[in-house]
Parts: structure tokens; sequence; C-alpha cells
């Protein structure tokens, strides 16, 4: 049976339609359809992430999974349960290996007294009134107010967070059968596009998908490997300058990759911060001294990133003014939250590339 043929409707006759929509009446028929679509989405923008993010892994690993399928003459199925169980044992490592230090590290820092200046959040509270902007600020009291929520607001969200945690499961099994279905079922993804595109368009419309797809998927590909090696470089730098969280700041470190200028500026105020007011230093050295070395640490391993790993690691990094980056990843963020964040970039280099095609169309005699 062919794909989709279930939702045709029975052939009675082969005779040719008699009643042809106008051009008019087509075009109020196609803006019906997007409006009805429209209201069904936001009806259900909650459930949305979910398809989406599914949509984006099968985009990343399905190229892996058909290269693997076609070399070994095997079936796609066998190659994504393989993906299914390495990314299973990578996240069971990850949780076992990781957790318990991210556990220590929030512990260790909501502990302790106010009072106390041998503590991390007790040294802040030490500097007591600073003028910022005009503006004097009683760090004792933010930090007091920050400890109090941790540990009185925290425990209140215990059940919210587990009946919620609950949601997150079911919707993460679902993401997991749509992401099987979506590698499984792209070739025929692709042949039923190629069926609902007019013959006469067909190629250059094909064409125009193609440069999309390389811009895509050289884009997100460029992020994964750059907030990867970032996190481990950040973390490893970190760790032999005794600078304390530095999981937790290595792994913000990378996930602000995704943010250009602004990101790794960011990156380096936190870790800068903690180096400033953590209890003891390395070396022998001062805070201050401790917290230049960290400046200086990041700077190298910003002027690294750019001249070293993108160049030669991500070869085909997509190429998107800061000014265009930025603005995309604050309606991004707007709009839909760390998913809007996470394509906010893409969708900006995609728009591009389909803003070439217009005016291409557009000024072609």
């Amino acid at each position: 049976m062919e794909f989709f043929d279930f939702l045709s409707p029975a052939k009675t006759s082969r005779n040719a339609s008699t009643f042809k929509f106008s051009f008019r009446a087509k075009i109020i028929t196609l803006w019906v359809i997007i409006g009805i679509v429209i209201l069904f989405l936001l009806r259900f923008s909650r459930i949305l992430p979910v398809f989406i993010w599914a949509a984006v892994t099968a985009y990343l690993f399905n190229p892996v999974i058909t290269f693997f399928s076609e070399k070994t003459k095997t079936s796609k199925v066998l190659w994504i349960l393989i993906l299914y169980i390495l990314l299973s044992l990578l996240v069971f490592w990850a949780l076992k290996s990781l957790f318990p230090l991210i556990s220590n590290e929030i512990t260790d820092l909501v502990s302790g007294s106010l009072d106390d200046p041998n503590t991390f959040l007790g040294k802040i509270a030490a500097q007591g009134n600073v003028s910022f902007l005009g503006l004097d600020i009683n760090l004792k009291d933010q930090v007091s107010i920050f400890s109090n929520w941790i540990k009185v607001q925290f425990p209140l969200q215990v059940f919210p967070i587990f009946f919620s945690a609950v949601e997150k499961l079911v919707y993460l099994l679902v993401y997991f059968v749509i992401t099987f279905y979506l590698i499984l079922d792209s070739e025929k993804y692709i042949i039923l596009l190629k069926r609902i595109i007019p013959i006469p368009y067909r190629q250059e419309i094909f064409d125009l998908l193609e440069n999309i797809n390389l811009t895509l998927g050289a884009y997100i590909r460029a992020q994964v490997v750059l907030i990867f090696i970032m996190s481990v470089i950040s973390f490893i730098a970190l760790t032999i300058l005794k600078v304390k969280y530095a999981l937790i700041l290595s792994m913000t470190t990378g996930i602000l990759e995704v943010i250009p200028i602004a990101g790794p500026i960011i990156a380096t105020i936190i870790a800068a911060m903690v180096a400033l007011f953590q209890v003891e230093t390395p070396f022998g050295i001062s805070n201050g001294m401790l917290v230049a070395v960290v400046i200086a640490t990041y700077f190298g391993l910003r002027q690294l990133e750019d001249y070293f790993v993108i160049p030669n690691v991500v070869s085909k990094f997509v190429k998107v003014h800061p000014v265009v980056a930025i603005f995309a990843l604050m309606v991004g963020g707007t709009v839909g939250g760390v998913l809007g964040l996470f394509l906010a970039i893409p969708t900006a280099a995609i728009i591009i590339v389909f803003s070439g095609y217009l005016y291409k169309k557009l000024t072609e005699e």
C-alpha cells in the first residue's frame, strides 16, 4: 500500500472532475487551511515542543543512521535501537557521575552561616553595601533572600516538582517514539513531499530545500561541537585553577556558546565572580589575582575557539551577523523560551537563505 493512500477517498469513477476550483477559490481555500492550522497550533502549543525536539533530533541523527544502515545492509530499526541504547548508557553514566558532583557543589554553595566569612555566601554577605550605577545594594540582604528561598521555598515545591517530573517523563517517552518514526520513515516523507509539489516547480523548490538543509545542518552540528568542546576545555582550565563549582561553571560556559558575543562575556563574568568571592584561593594568590587569571584564561579560550576550533573543527560553520543573531535570540527567547533560544539562529539562517532566493526571483528578468 502506498504511503498515506488510506487518506485518499475511494475512487468510484475514472472520469475527470466536472467541478474545478477557480484561481480565487484556490487562494481562499489555501488561506482557510493556513488559518485552521495556525489556530490548531496555538490551541495545542503546549505539546508542540515535544514534536519540535523530536524533529530536531531526527534531523541530526538521520544521516548517521542512514549511513550505517546502507553500509551494513541492515534495517534502520536496528541502528535506531543501537542509538537509543548508546544514548541511554551515556545518560546513565552522566547521572551517576555528574549528579553527585552537582549536588555537592549546590549543597556547598547554599550551606554555612551568612555571618561566617569562611563560606562562599558568607564572604559575599561580608562585603556589606555596594554601589552600582547609582544604586545602593546590600549584599547581605540579597544573599539572605537567595539562601532563604533555597532552604524554605524549594522544599515546598517538592510535590509540584514530582508531578511535573512525571509529566516530563511521559513527554520524554512520546519524544523517543516520535523520533523513532521520524527517522524510520524519513524517505517516505521525502516521497510525499515530491508528490505534493507540482512537477514544474519541483526541481527549483528541492534546490532551495537542499540549500536550507546544508545551512541548517552545518549550524546545528557546529553548535553541538562547540558546546561540547568549550564545556570540556573550560572544565579542565577551572579545575587546574581550583575555581569552585568548576563543573557547573563549565556547563554554563558551554551552553552560553549559543549566544554570540554576549554569551562568552556573561560566562566570563560569572566565573570571575565566583573566583572573586571563593574562600580559598590556589597557589597562595589573592582573589583579585585569581580573577585576573580566570579572565585571561577565558579570553585565551575564546581566541582558541575563534582561530582553531571554528576554522578547523567546524569548517561549515554558518556565518550570521552578530546583530542579526542577537535579535533572533531575543525574539526566540521571548516566543519559545529555551527551545526558542536553541532554534533562533538556525531559523535566522534559514530566513537568510530564503531571502536570497526571493531576491533572486524578484530581480530576475
